[in-house]
């Protein structure tokens, strides 16, 4: 198994264009951070296994039939018979940009535990974790951090992006929840507005990046752009100049790149490039993991990001 990757997966009710309260119809497909790296990763040839809960409604059927569609195992999807699978509504409020409400409230996603979590981590190469976990419920926060410990005790090598979501948890916790996950982590995935909240007046986000004792922090710096630090070293990477049709989800697309480079063996500045290409594909299309590409279409690019230390 490439990677393993765990959370919780909603149905989104997405108005295209128009705000919710003036469109006649409405488009749903699955979203969820975790789920979208799994889909992309499978998409580019990647084994691929999520683990998670959905309900036993027509939404938890959804999000099984979605994931084992794109390729995902989902032999640890798990069914909660009295709680619904977790919704999310999305509309777009400007050109560009989009706003999003989760009704995620005693959902079956949440009741993910350590129970979930595979005893042998032996064969899995790599595990992912968000943020988003690691406070949506205590029992999905042990989960994560269980699965981090068994992974790194195996040999796996585990990446952490921060993913806040402020509707879940107050800053505080946000940040500690973070900060205490990041020292399980090899990698870990920082927007800058994330980082600049975990720093404080105390440091810039840069300086913060830097500053964690984790062997490489990248930092997204939006739209597509990163920097990595690691080994007292920096490499950052420009974001490719699309229209934004719909920026939800490229931050994992970026994610779904640079890992599918590291599990090649790739640099880590080509990691950065072919991630900020992935990104740039999500925000030109609308839909969380829709944009995603295939094996062999990122090759096809004519732009080529310009990489400098």
């Amino acid at each position: 198994m490439t990677l393993l990757t765990l959370g919780e997966s909603l149905i989104c009710f997405d108005s295209g264009e128009d705000r919710l309260d003036a469109a006649s119809r409405v488009r749903k497909y699955v979203v969820g951070a975790e789920s979208n790296v799994a889909i992309g990763l499978a998409r580019l040839g990647r084994s691929v296994a999520y683990i998670g809960r959905v309900g036993t409604d027509a939404g938890g059927r959804e999000i099984v039939r979605t994931l084992r569609g794109e390729g995902v195992d989902v032999s640890g999807v798990r069914t909660v018979a009295d709680l619904p699978t977790a919704v999310l509504i999305k509309e777009q409020t400007a050109p560009g940009r989009v706003g999003v409400t989760y009704h995620r409230r005693h959902a079956a996603g949440a009741t993910l535990s350590p129970a979930d979590i595979p005893q042998d981590f032996s064969g899995i190469r790599r595990l992912h974790v968000t943020g988003i976990t690691l406070v949506l419920s205590a029992s999905a926060r042990d989960a994560a951090l269980e699965a981090m410990q068994r992974a790194r005790g195996a040999g796996a090598r585990v990446s952490l992006d921060a993913n806040f979501r402020r509707t879940l948890a107050s800053d505080d916790v946000l940040v500690r929840e973070f900060e205490n996950a990041a020292a399980l982590a090899d990698e870990v995935f920082l927007g800058r507005g994330e980082a600049a909240l975990c720093a404080g007046t105390e440091s810039t986000p840069e300086q913060y990046a830097q500053g964690l004792d984790v062997e490489t922090v990248v930092l997204k710096g939006g739209n597509g752009g990163a920097t990595a630090f690691f080994a007292g070293d920096r490499i950052s990477v420009e974001a490719e100049q699309v229209p934004v049709v719909d920026p939800v989800g490229s931050g994992d697309g970026f994610v779904v790149g640079y890992l599918d480079t590291m599990l090649s063996g790739g640099t880590i500045a080509d990691a950065l490039s072919r991630g900020a290409k992935v990104a740039a594909r999500v925000i030109g299309c609308r839909g969380d993991y829709q944009g995603l590409p295939y094996e062999g279409e990122l090759d096809d690019r004519r732009a080529e990001l310009a990489v400098t230390r």
